[in-house]
């Protein structure tokens, strides 16, 4: 095998380009934007400029990011469809019926798979961007969509769902704040606020897999991700921005149905993250190469 400069820089871009089917050049690519835009926006100190920069860096990346493969007729990619409708089912109980702010909503998938499985009030994306014309269309009247700014948003009305998925990290720590305050002021009186991101002690989880793509967190995500947290680090954050009565689902629940309608307390999540052997074990145990268990961050939180 050919040792190149590419192999050297990005050990694990054979790898990841296998997983995701997105070319290795579009990678490198993206990688080479993504961590010049990482150091550029954590060093501002302006609002604006920052807001600037998000919208700039996913109308450029996106395109790149597109998969060679596993798109149907529609333009819709099949894992990610399959995902969202996964997604929908495992948050039964919290969705059905209600309506829906779907915060950096990207393609859409997940506010149609809500469309399509279950009773439901008015659907609505919110991105800083419109990715969204990318994926099927025409979208269902029933779903709507606006381009406006995730960190510091205010709207015409509020819902009884605020939904966040794959979100949270691509957020810089100083638009925390002003993101948790707008997603609770977008909520009614005993709305739950449903996120997931990925944890950062199973990291990296963005771009940065081109350089470690072994789930141990040895290397810091150097791309979009610019605050991937833990279940330990993310708790308090919401319980200081009013969020109550925060729980989780239980491992593979969303493989399980039997599992799906289980809501708990994240104490063991957090106990894991704590203690160093137990995070070493649960590391070890793996399928194809990946751990069987990431401790995905999951969390229910009601205003």
């Amino acid at each position: 095998m050919t040792v190149t400069p590419e192999r050297i820089a990005f050990p694990y871009l054979d790898e990841f380009s296998a997983e995701t089917r997105i070319s290795q050049d579009n990678l490198i690519r993206v990688f080479q934007i993504e961590s010049e835009f990482h150091k550029r926006i954590l060093a501002s100190d302006s609002p604006s400029d920052r807001s600037a920069m998000y919208a700039d860096l996913y109308a450029t990346v996106h395109p790149l990011l597109q998969p060679d493969s596993g798109v149907n007729a529609e333009g819709v990619d099949v894992d990610r469809a399959r995902g969202a409708r996964n997604t929908v089912l495992l948050f039964r109980q919290e969705l059905a019926g209600k309506s829906v702010l779907d915060v950096g909503c990207g393609d859409g998938h997940f506010l149609l798979a809500i469309h399509d499985l279950l009773p439901h009030g008015d659907l609505f994306g919110l991105d800083i961007s419109e990715v969204w014309l990318n994926a099927r269309k025409p979208f269902p009247p029933a779903i709507k969509f606006l381009r406006q700014s995730i960190v510091s948003f205010t709207l015409d009305r509020v819902f009884d769902v605020v939904f966040s998925n794959q979100v949270f990290e691509h957020l810089a720590p100083s638009d925390v704040s002003d993101h948790l305050r707008s997603v609770h002021n977008a909520l009614v009186p005993g709305g739950r606020f449903i996120l997931s991101l990925p944890n950062r002690l199973w990291g990296p989880s963005d771009i940065t897999r081109i350089v470690d793509n072994t789930y141990r967190g040895r290397v810091a995500a150097q791309g979009s991700h610019l605050n991937e947290s833990s279940y330990s680090e993310l708790i308090p954050l919401l319980q200081n921005s009013g969020f109550r009565t925060i729980t989780t689902v239980l491992p593979f629940a969303s493989a399980l149905p039997s599992l799906r309608s289980m809501r708990v307390r994240p104490w063991l999540n957090e106990l894991m993250e704590k203690h160093p052997a137990l995070l070493a074990a649960m590391r070890t145990v793996r399928r194809h190469g990946r751990p069987v268990f990431r401790n995905l961050i999951v969390l229910i939180c009601s205003r």
